[in-house]
């Protein structure tokens, strides 16, 4: 089979559940799926047949193929939107993008989702405030909600287990974030930011040897 085809196979298995700051589908809007890179995480894009839409998640607008049948989450918004930059859930995934990566927008407020009891939300909140070991317990939930679902989704599952293992990491539990941070490496076994974070934890748990390793084996795919 032609490597176009078996592109376009793979691609047409992403199936997105689009919505918007309300939980609305936005209608005329569809997402691309461009090339998969190492680890098959293809890089979305928004088509819109009017106005212009952003992707706020995933975090950094990158999927994976889902583990079943269930559809990925995707959710826009449109540029200019006020209302939509204040929704409680669009909040908290703009601050999970700022704790995640490099973020040029200003940090959003999250006193807003201080009323909101989903496990993910309150441990993006809490680690947002600087308090990772009250963050724990709520994206440990968070975590192993995606872990159990029927469909597993790693554009769900890959930024809680980072979320967690910089909570982990934070409280000083290195051996345990060392663990989460692994479970985001099992997403993305390519990813750069997880496996700095792991070795990182390695190395505050006093295991040098682990970390040194675990870079060098980085390194030397990359030749």
């Amino acid at each position: 089979m032609k490597p176009l085809v078996l592109l376009f196979l793979a691609a047409s298995a992403l199936h997105f559940d689009i919505t918007d700051a309300r939980g609305k589908k936005p209608s005329g809007v569809s997402i691309e799926a461009g090339t998969p890179d190492d680890d098959g995480w293809y890089q979305l894009k928004v088509v819109s047949k009017k106005g212009d839409f952003r992707i706020v998640w995933p975090f950094d607008a990158m999927a994976k193929a889902a583990d079943g049948p269930g559809e990925i989450p995707v959710v826009v918004i449109e540029d200019g939107d006020a209302k939509a930059l204040s929704n409680s859930r669009i909040a908290a995934y703009r601050a999970a993008a700022k704790l995640l990566g490099p973020d040029p927008a200003p940090p959003p407020d999250v006193t807003a989702l201080a009323a909101s009891e989903d496990p993910f939300i309150k441990g993006v909140r809490l680690l947002s405030e600087n308090k990772p070991a009250d963050a724990i317990e709520p994206l440990a939930r968070a975590l192993r909600e995606r872990e159990r679902q029927l469909t597993r989704i790693p554009s769900e599952i890959y930024p809680a287990a980072m979320l967690y293992g910089r909570a982990l990491f934070g409280a000083k539990k290195f051996d345990d974030a060392a663990v989460a941070y692994l479970k985001a490496m099992n997403q993305r076994p390519s990813d750069p930011a997880a496996r700095k974070a792991r070795a990182e934890a390695l190395i505050k748990a006093g295991k040098p040897e682990a970390a040194e390793e675990l870079l060098n084996g980085a390194q030397l795919k990359r030749r």
